[in-house]
This record gives structure tokens, C-alpha cells and sequence, in this order.
């Protein structure tokens, strides 16, 4: 068989391990493919020699454009991430009639309406498997082994750094800081940490997923976000006492009875029993719930150098597998219905509360007052000294909408007797 030119642009984590499993795995690939993989070039600024890695079999260059034009290169692998340039050379190079295959998830978060039109318009295929989930092969399952069912519920633990913070936290005495510093020097964290911890990669993740769930283009300013820089070791001890943990979630959910759809990123105070409750570390995990399958768990590593480069060249053998039928992917197919997301104010939850109070008779009853005046259902309440004139206030309450806890919470705060709100947490999924 004729063998499959391959050309990658950034030879950064993912792009050294794609070109890793390229080299050391050729045969293995050539029979899954049923024809060999060549990687003919890469293209990166500052390239560097990798250790196990054999530069002299294929191309360098710092010119990606020289890859994207070449007409012998059959897939293009960006993997440079960001919006630009990555967009303009994924344009060019499926107008170019190449296939593509991307971990970009920002970029198809925000982008892939007009790049998959593209790819349509041009009879190639635009895949993405590593953008969402590291090595879990979520997308795949979602556009083929679940294909049968319109899916209901959606949630998952989607960042592998912010896990690898809570599952610390919760093992050890340590601040959010500390662990934070940990993770950047063991290379699981940015520098810059803030698309980790502030929810943004997993809001790309989460809205890329619900796209496909939902057949929908979602717009990545619709998905509420709320990330895990105001989780302290009192929050966790706090958790442990009730028997619950704290995970960073996605979460999506569809109305059976109309078009609204929840989507929504942020900490949630889940039971110990959990299934999500005993994925650790940097692993990754996405549950799906559909009409006919019912309940379905995806586990397994959610970044990584090997992982995310499985996924980037399981999509480069499923596109040689079929490269002379010319078939498009089943991810292409979709996008054709509307939905609604429903404002984070209408969404209901259990909610955890911490305050700091003045500790003088009444303060509970003030609290409570206006709690009663919103609509909202105290279930426990628990107080603990914490100075000479203060104490804790740990509420838990029934399940209320959004709107109606934010509001009882700014008149709490404005009260001479609480010193401040010290955490708030959604229960529920």
C-alpha cells in the first residue's frame, strides 16, 4: 500500500511523543493502518534533539507553511495550541485538501464550527481525539460507540492539574499555594497556572464534549466558570468530617422536556462513594449517562507526553485506515440542532457555606432569617470557636436555585455581626 506522509508542526511534550510512537511503534502502526506512516517533516522555532528520538529520518524546519504546502504531506498534526497561528494554518491546510489532526481544545472550542465547514467543503477530515481527555479515547466513544443514544448527563474531571492540587490537599496539611508551586516544579502546572486553576482549559473540554453530546455549537462564554484558587485545607478538613471530597467538575446536563442545556465548570463537594470521588491525581475521568446505554465511566490519563500522543496518533491511524475512500469522520457530523443554555441562576444545588461571625447570641438567627426570606432550606448547621470573639458557621443547605443563595449570601454579608463569607460550594450535580 502507499505509504501516508506525515507532517507535524511543534515539537514541544505532545509533539516529541507523537513523533516517539511514530518511530518506535512503525510496524505496529503499518499493520493497523494497512499501509506505513512516514513522518516526513516537522516544523518548530527552536527545535531541539530529543533523547531516543532519530532527527536524521525526517525534515526540520522552523517554516511550518513549508509543510502545510508541500504536496507530497497527506496529515498535518498541530500541535502548537493557542488561536494563532494554529487556526490559519489548519485553515490553509484543509483548504490545501490535507487531513488534520489537532489536541487544540481551545482553539476547536472556540473555532471548530468554521473549521469543520471547511473540512467538509474539502472532502478531508479535521480530528481532534487528544484535545479533550488526554489519552481517553472520549471522543471517539461519543461519535461511534454511543452513537445509538442521545446522551442526558455529562460530567467529568477534566484537568489534570487541578486534580493533582485537591488529591494533594486532601492527603497532606498543605495550602492551595504550596501545592500549586509543587505542581509547576514537577511540570503538571504552567508557569502561568491561571487556564488550569481559574477552569479555562476544562470550560474548552467541557464545551467541545457538549457540542457533540448535544449537536449544538455551544459558545464557550455561555459555560459558567469558577476555578480553585479559594479552596483552603479548612475547606478540605471540613469535607473529610462529612465524608465527601472536593473535585473540580464539567458538568453538563439536558432537559429531556426541551432544548435548555446546564453547563457549567467549578468545584463541587461530592460523597466519598462517588465514582469521581476516588479519581486521583493527574488522571482524568468522564461519565456519560444516554437513553440506551444508561451509565458509562471513561478513566485513564488526562495529560502526559505518551498518553496525549496515543490519542494524537490513533487519530492518525484511523484517517490512513480510510485516506483512499475519502470517508469523513462521524465528528464532523454534527452541529445541526439549537439549544439553550440555562443562566447559571436558574440552576439548582446543595450548597455548603462557610462564614465567620461575631460570636454573640442571634447572629445564627439573623443568618437564618434571611435565608428563610430567599427561599432558602437550612439542612445542618454546625459552629465552631475560632477565636475569643468569632466563630465558625458551617451551613449546609436543601437544594435552591442559584440565584436565590447569591442573593440571601449578599445580604448575609452585609450584616455587623459576619465578618465574611469564607467559602461557599456547590453539593450536587
Amino acid at each position: 500500500m502507499k505509504p501516508v506522509n506525515i507532517g507535524i508542526i511543534g515539537f514541544g511534550t505532545i509533539g516529541t511523543g507523537a513523533v516517539r510512537i511514530l518511530q518506535k511503534d512503525s510496524t505496529l502502526l503499518e499493520r493497523k493502518s494497512g499501509r506505513p506512516l512516514l513522518l516526513k517533516s516537522v516544523a518548530e522555532l527552536n527545535f531541539t534533539q530529543k533523547d531516543g528520538i532519530d532527527s536524521s529520518k525526517f525534515i526540520v524546519t522552523d517554516d511550518a507553511l513549508q509543510i502545510i504546502n508541500d504536496p507530497e504531506i497527506d496529515i498535518i498534526i498541530e500541535l502548537i495550541g493557542g488561536v494563532n497561528p494554529a487556526k490559519s494554518f489548519i485553515e490553509t491546510a484543509l483548504k490545501n485538501g490535507k487531513h488534520v489532526i489537532t489536541a487544540n481544545k481551545e482553539l476547536i472550542a472556540k473555532h471548530g464550527a468554521e473549521l469543520f465547514a471547511i473540512a467538509k467543503e474539502n472532502s478531508v477530515n479535521l480530528n481532534f481525539e487528544a484535545s479533550t481527555g488526554g489519552g481517553i479515547p472520549i471522543i471517539n466513544a461519543m461519535t461511534s460507540s454511543l452513537a445509538a443514544n442521545s446522551i442526558l448527563k455529562m460530567y467529568g474531571i477534566l484537568n489534570g492539574t487541578t486534580n493533582y492540587i485537591l488529591t494533594k490537599m486532601a492527603n497532606e496539611p498543605v495550602t492551595f499555594e504550596a501545592v500549586l508551586a509543587d505542581a509547576q516544579k514537577l511540570g503538571f502546572a504552567e508557569a502561568d497556572p491561571s487556564s488550569d486553576v481559574d477552569g479555562h482549559d476544562i470550560a474548552y473540554k467541557l464545551c467541545i464534549l457538549s457540542s457533540i453530546a448535544f449537536n449544538h455549537f455551544f459558545d464557550i462564554n455561555d459555560i459558567y466558570r469558577e476555578g480553585i484558587r479559594n479552596i483552603s485545607q479548612r475547606d478540605i478538613e471540613i469535607a473529610k468530617d462529612y465524608k465527601m471530597v472536593i473535585k473540580m467538575l464539567a458538568i453538563a446536563v439536558a432537559d429531556s422536556e426541551s432544548d435548555d442545556v446546564e453547563l457549567r465548570v467549578h468545584p463541587v463537594m461530592l460523597p466519598v462513594t462517588h465514582p469521581m470521588a476516588s479519581v486521583n491525581g493527574s488522571f482524568n475521568a468522564v461519565f456519560v449517562k444516554g437513553d440506551n446505554v444508561d451509565e458509562a465511566m471513561f478513566y485513564g490519563r488526562g495529560a502526559g507526553e505518551l498518553p496525549t500522543a496515543s490519542a494524537v496518533i490513533g487519530d492518525t491511524v484511523e484517517i490512513a485506515r480510510n485516506i483512499d475512500s475519502k470517508r469523513t469522520s462521524m465528528a464532523l457530523n454534527f452541529g445541526t440542532s439549537h439549544k439553550n443554555v440555562v443562566p447559571m441562576g436558574e440552576i439548582s444545588s446543595n450548597f455548603y457555606l462557610r462564614f465567620s461571625v461575631v460570636d454573640k447570641p442571634g447572629v445564627l438567627a439573623e443568618i437564618s432569617k434571611i435565608f428563610g426570606n430567599n427561599d432558602v432550606s437550612i439542612k445542618m448547621v454546625k459552629q465552631a470557636e475560632t477565636g475569643e470573639d468569632t466563630a465558625e458557621l458551617n451551613i449546609m443547605t436543601h437544594r435552591v436555585k442559584e440565584k436565590k443563595i447569591q442573593k440571601a449570601v449578599e445580604e448575609i454579608k452585609m450584616l455587623k455581626t459576619v465578618n465574611e463569607l469564607s467559602s461557599l460550594l456547590r453539593m450536587s450535580l
